[in-house]
């Protein structure tokens, strides 16, 4: 049977009434939408454009599941990965660190603590891009951890069907950050057995911008569900894996995914990978870092 390299997909939504936290942090919001030409066929330039970049689409390459799995080697270049969106998270081959997209270039959180921008040539495992266009603003007076952030966060993705690429740029006086050192030796372990491995950075007082989704249930184990973020800072030499963070005057801005699109790995790793059905408790685990 032929398998196909592309995989596209319209996301479910549902038309719930989003619910109120009882958070007691003040925050600003307004929402901000865009126009859509009344006829496609006399688009404009702008309009055009925005088709030939498929802004708010999901584009995806490789599987959560397979990449959790120990498939770690990378074959897709950033180069074409680019193609797809200027906004992302991602994974370096080989699992040496985190990979970030921002403003349409990608860069590399090693478990040294370098984080820098890579070439084209530069190939991923797995990463999910968009081009970023906000549908979606408000701002958070002040967060002591991540958790109250999403408190907030919650009254403006609260469709449990719904994905959304998220952005949250200001001054952080905390982020705790992780990155996983290169395993270079096949055959490569679960992901899951290597968390002793994880190298942890406390970030104060930076500026910087945290890049992310939130994905439902449905595509967990192609995707990873739920929030999952990456941080890059505005000097572009700190970032990581988001696992905590803490600020105040924080800007967020949201855009609401309406298809996902998957390309396939071609290579024969992926293609004599044996999927299981109890990976979710290992994606939880290395979504957390525990």
């Amino acid at each position: 049977m032929k398998v196909l390299p592309y995989i596209i997909l319209p996301l479910l939504s549902l038309n719930a009434v989003s619910q109120q936290s009882a958070h007691p942090l003040k925050i600003k919001s307004t929402r901000i939408t865009h126009p859509i030409a009344k006829n496609p066929m006399k688009a404009g330039p702008e309009t055009n454009a925005l088709n030939t970049k498929n802004y708010n689409t999901l584009y995806q390459y490789g599987t959560a599941e397979s990449f959790v799995g120990g498939l770690f080697e990378a074959n897709l270049p950033v180069a074409d990965l680019l193609k797809h969106g200027d906004f992302g998270i991602g994974a370096p081959g080989l699992l040496d660190g985190e990979l970030v997209v921002y403003n349409g270039q990608a860069y590399q959180s090693q478990a040294t603590g370098k984080t820098a921008a890579v070439p084209g040539s530069f190939k991923t495992a797995l990463a999910f891009v968009t081009f970023f266009k906000p549908d979606t603003t408000f701002h958070i007076s002040a967060a002591l951890n991540q958790k109250e952030a999403l408190a907030q966060l919650e009254q403006y993705v609260s469709h449990k069907n719904s994905a959304y690429a998220i952005k949250i740029s200001g001054k952080f006086s905390y982020l705790k950050t992780r990155a996983f050192p290169p395993y270079t030796q096949k055959p490569y372990p679960p992901l899951a057995t290597l968390l002793d491995r994880q190298k942890f950075f406390d970030i104060r007082n930076t500026s910087g911008v945290i890049i992310g989704y939130k994905l439902p249930p449905y595509l967990n184990g192609l995707s990873i569900e739920g929030y999952h973020f990456h941080f890059l800072s505005d000097q572009k030499d700190q970032g990581g894996h988001v696992l905590d963070f803490a600020g105040g005057e924080l800007t967020v801005e949201i855009a609401k995914i309406q298809t996902f699109i998957l390309s396939i790995p071609q290579d024969e790793d992926f293609m004599q990978y044996n999927f299981k059905s109890n990976i979710h408790n290992d994606l939880e685990k290395v979504e957390k870092g525990h």
